[in-house]
């Protein structure tokens, strides 16, 4: 595999630790003054290696464990957050009411929150110190611009789910980080486009192999697409999505499920993704533990619910309703391709040698915890090739992919009111819908409103549980209240719910009930962590906590 992190000399990861001394953006509180000692100082901003090694810095928050805000939890916000959505839950409780984990000492909200700002912290202290080094000047320009996209992203996060937050554009002492105030939306918003614009002009198309994985062009690009997107800046982001296409540096890869293992951390669909290497540094098992099921040694930590399983319709393009296709006594059969790469299915899926089984009363008693309180488990990410550790898998999780890019084009083409015809919809869902691993029948309908729904549930079909996109998606359209306020289910556990009389809550359809999630307008923003106000009394809360 090629990147910058996969192929570089092995003496770089190990600066890694010297960098994470040197650009540690954090203690206790999330703007604490950075670091500076007098070997810092006098010794380490001088050549391009110094450099480079700060740049790898900021692209890796070196650590271990979920909850510190370092590596796995890269992956288990963007995972995880499915747990926030109508695609599924974690834990292994039924009947739980969900709504109290928007709290401002929910543990994933306060690790978002310092997670990002330690990135911003770094890359402040990379973008004040770079000048310092005797180097190219074009090289210089592009590790700016590559920092400036990271930092970006950073305040992106933050912006979609606090709405205005402190923006930090250099390294303060420790009396200024413990009295910013919030910025407006309006400034946040403001700064990130202006940085990404600035950083796309700077950043090449396409780095050579021996570099591949850092940021490029079309990176900063589909960030500022997606935040044009999220202000309903229409014409703005359709221009933005073009610009990336006519980069022509990115295709549809052929593939489907392999671009979500370790055989596709080289496609030319990926456009942003977290950079893993297997034994040295690691996802720490998100993909391959916290998510398997536990009939295969996993924890299956995301149980998804059946409205996510009936997104995926029949390969004549009908849905489960309409399609003659459909055979209730054999659910799964003839289903879109995309469904039996993303979803475990009970009774159904083959992998590792045997058919996955899954009930709702199923227990594995060395691991004391459910196959599935739904049935059905995330397969996406699980890599049924790999043979290493569970805890080295070396595999990226891609964030960005070029089929997104094409959706959110046609998208942001539909919602400005722009012409939408069949060369339209054949450059941009069908080329995603017609990749060889998927091969789906194409799209024709150009009325608005329909086209708006085939448009919203091809997002979920195609990128489901990946980038925390869902997730978005719900807010920005703002249907967070109507597709979270109501009971979930599993899979149908009886044909005869009338005379069921077994432990578990049922519908009338004989589906198994899981949970009931409430969602309140005011949580379309997220609270400010209670530990930051603690610190910082002049930080104002977010309505409603």
């Amino acid at each position: 595999m090629n990147n910058l992190y996969k192929k570089a000399n092995i003496k770089i990861l190990g600066y890694l630790v010297l960098v994470i001394v040197i650009l540690s953006g954090c203690k206790e509180d999330f703007l604490e003054e950075n670091p500076h000692s007098q070997l810092s100082e006098a010794t380490f901003w001088k050549t391009q290696e110094d450099a480079e090694r700060a740049l790898v810095g900021c692209y890796r928050l070196v650590g271990g464990g979920w909850w510190s805000g370092l590596s796995g939890w890269n992956v288990y916000q963007f995972i995880g957050w499915g747990h926030r959505t109508d695609l599924g839950r974690a834990s292994n409780e039924f009947g739980k009411t969900l709504g109290t984990e928007y709290s401002p000492t929910s543990l994933d909200i306060e690790s978002l929150w310092k997670h990002n700002y330690t990135k911003i912290s770094r890359a402040n202290y990379f973008l004040e110190n770079i000048d310092k080094v005797n180097m190219d000047d074009d090289k210089k320009r592009e590790m700016i611009a590559q920092v400036r996209t990271l930092r970006g992203y950073a305040y992106f996060l933050l912006s979609q789910y606090f709405g205005g937050v402190p923006l930090i554009k250099k390294v303060l002492t420790f009396d200024e980080a413990n009295c910013v105030l919030r910025n407006s939306k309006e400034e946040v918003v403001s700064f990130i486009l202006d940085e990404l614009t600035e950083a796309a002009n700077d950043l090449p198309t396409e780095w050579p192999s021996a570099e591949k994985g850092k940021v490029e062009k079309g990176t900063a690009l589909a960030i500022k697409g997606r935040l044009l997107m999220s202000e309903n800046r229409w014409s703005e982001a359709a221009g933005t999505y073009k610009q990336i296409i006519d980069l022509d540096r990115y295709i549809i890869d052929p593939r489907y499920k392999e671009l979500f293992e370790d055989e596709g951390d080289d496609s030319d669909e990926i456009i942003f993704h977290l950079r893993f290497l297997q034994n040295i540094y690691t996802e720490i098992g998100v993909t391959q533990v916290d998510n398997v099921p536990d009939v295969y040694g996993g924890y299956n930590n995301l149980k998804l619910f059946q409205n996510f399983v009936d997104e995926f319709w029949m390969i004549d393009g009908e849905s489960i309703e309409n399609s003659s296709l459909y055979d209730p006594e054999n659910p799964f059969e003839n289903r879109d391709p995309r469904l039996y790469a993303t979803i475990f299915l009970p009774g159904y899926t083959f992998w590792r040698g045997k058919i996955f089984q899954a009930h709702p009363d199923s227990t594995i008693p060395s691991q004391g915890v459910s196959s599935s309180k739904t049935g059905y488990c995330l397969k996406k990410f699980a890599d049924e090739n790999y043979d290493g550790g569970l805890y080295n898998y070396g595999g990226d999780f891609k964030l960005i992919r070029y089929a997104e890019v094409l959706l959110s084009y046609l998208e942001s083409k539909l919602e400005a009111g722009d012409p939408v015809d069949q060369v339209l919809l054949d450059e941009t869902i069908n080329k995603v819908r017609s990749r060889e691993a998927v091969n789906m029948p194409p799209v024709n309908e150009t009325n608005p409103d329909n086209l708006r729904k085939i448009i919203r549930r091809e997002r979920i079909v195609e990128l489901g549980c990946e980038g925390g996109i869902r997730h978005w998606d719900i807010y920005r359209w703002r249907i967070a209240h109507e597709v979270l306020n109501r009971n979930f289910y599993g899979m149908k556990i009886t044909d005869d719910p009338e005379n069921y009389t077994e432990q578990f809550i049922i519908n009338e359809d004989g589906y198994v009930y899981n949970c009931k999630k409430t969602f309140h307008e005011y949580n379309y923003l997220w609270p400010i962590p209670l530990s930051e106000i603690d610190i910082n009394k002049t930080l104002e809360q977010n309505p409603g906590y």
